[in-house]
């Protein structure tokens, strides 16, 4: 798939490094409240091997409010432009809103990590324009709606099902991308962990099930200090650096392409000894 400048192959699983603007979300809100603290957050993620960084400007947190667009802006963009100003790596934008996307494309950014799964309908648009990377991600509920994450969200209660829903519903998006012009290249998928999902499915979804293999698209996952693991065990968000070690293990040998995390220093070594082992089973490439 390609990124802006960079091409990431189908045996690579780069590391996306969070880069939060918002005062609220559940793990880092508020830690970088200033243009210099987020220079000084993107070149420390880069140098401790992010090889993506994710900037958002709206928690999604359960419980979190939406916030007016121009707010979304105002923390977006200078954001953007000050991480771009002291890292070289591909830049990525989170937020449902096609107008903030096209902000922040504008301003650096080369992927849109779109949460909503496209429920703006000018986000086509906009990604065409650019030329930009698209990940869509699914969540069962309306965006603004994010204490619904608390529980099943309407998602059936089987592994199984929720699986088979959650596969049917990103084909449709994927479907609707490619028919408004996006090419497949330019598409990745995130079954959404902790959106509407059950402790169980969650945990399903980092294996990396079949039926989301078989959409032939690149996998991004953020299993990254999310409340399940808190759920297995009984930690707060910033005690959580194992058990996402652990998912991210599990995410990457099943194949995954793209993991979003926290501690990226950590998740470095983990996605590289991850690989090797995937690698020493027959799943990837010989890497010497």
């Amino acid at each position: 798939m390609r990124v802006g400048a960079r091409t990431f192959g189908p045996h690579d699983a780069a590391v996306v490094g969070v880069l939060n603007v918002t005062p609220d979300s559940f793990s880092d809100g508020g830690e970088l409240a200033s243009l210099d603290a987020v220079r000084a957050r993107a070149a420390t993620l880069v140098a401790d091997g992010a090889d993506m960084l994710d900037i958002g400007g709206e928690s999604t947190r359960p419980g979190a409010s939406p916030v007016d667009v121009e707010l979304e802006l105002e923390r977006v963009v200078p954001a953007v432009r000050a991480a771009r100003a002291v890292v070289d790596v591909p830049l990525s934008v989170d937020t449902r809103r096609a107008v903030v996307a096209d902000a922040a494309l504008r301003a650096g950014a080369v992927m849109v990590n779109d949460v909503s799964g496209f429920a703006d309908p000018a986000m086509a648009a906009v990604v065409r324009e650019h030329d930009a990377a698209w990940v869509l991600m699914h969540m069962p509920h309306a965006v603004g709606a994010m204490a619904a994450s608390k529980a099943a969200g309407g998602m059936p209660a089987g592994v199984r099902a929720g699986v088979a829903r959650i596969a049917r519903d990103l084909r449709g998006r994927v479907d609707a991308a490619v028919q408004a012009g996006v090419g497949r290249d330019r598409l990745a998928i995130d079954p959404g962990i902790g959106f509407g999902k059950s402790l169980l499915l969650n945990v399903a979804l980092c294996a990396h099930v079949e039926e989301l293999a078989a959409l032939g698209l690149p996998l991004y996952l953020g299993p990254s200090r999310k409340s399940f693991l808190g759920v297995l065990t009984g930690k707060g968000p910033d005690e959580r650096v194992a058990a996402t070690a652990a998912a991210v293990t599990s995410a990457v040998l099943a194949g995954a392409r793209f993991v979003r995390v926290h501690d990226v220093a950590a998740m470095r070594d983990v996605v590289k000894v991850a690989l090797a082992i995937r690698d020493a089973r027959g799943g990837g490439r010989d890497r010497g």
